[in-house]
């Protein structure tokens, strides 16, 4: 994502120490989330466990609210939706640039097509047939694009020196 969006960034030296404290943020958010879990649960209650952060959350009591996970759930979508948005915003930037159309078209057709998957994904079983299917083409996915892009642009500069 950042191959999108570094174009955009006016002072890059500027920004780089931002970047860089969010990127460790996130890190030492994460592995006190993972070291609160091991503490917290044994090895197999975390291989049973299906969301064990949420679980985590749901022993917390406070007098003023009876279930605590409620609020758990809106704070994670808050990380994640930032997230969604730019990986989305990436995604139909290079197709927009990839296939010379405009960047609306990708970014309805991909918002679409994941309301759609998350309409019919409501269980964990169907989350773990979509896991299934999606995993063996994610790794594909990322060790060929790159390469793959670079061919694309390659052969685009070819033919415009012809």
């Amino acid at each position: 994502m950042i191959v999108m969006y570094y174009p955009f960034i006016k002072d890059a030296k500027a920004s780089q120490k931002y970047a860089h404290g969010g990127a460790l943020t996130t890190t030492l958010m994460t592995v006190f989330v993972y070291l609160v879990s091991l503490v917290f649960y044994s090895h197999k209650q975390l291989e049973l466990t299906i969301w064990p952060t949420l679980s985590l959350t749901s022993i917390v009591e406070l007098p003023f609210i009876q279930r605590f996970e409620y609020i758990d759930v809106s704070w994670w979508a808050i990380v994640i939706i930032p997230n969604m948005t730019i990986a989305l915003w990436s995604a139909s930037r290079g197709f927009k640039r990839l296939f010379n159309v405009q960047q609306k078209y990708p970014l309805w057709g991909m918002s679409i097509i994941i309301l759609i998957t998350n309409i019919f994904v409501f269980d964990i079983d169907s989350l773990y047939i979509l896991d299934k299917i999606i995993n063996p083409y994610g790794v594909f996915f990322l060790v060929l694009y790159l390469p793959l892009l670079l061919v694309i642009i390659y052969i685009k500069k070819m033919r415009k020196r012809l």
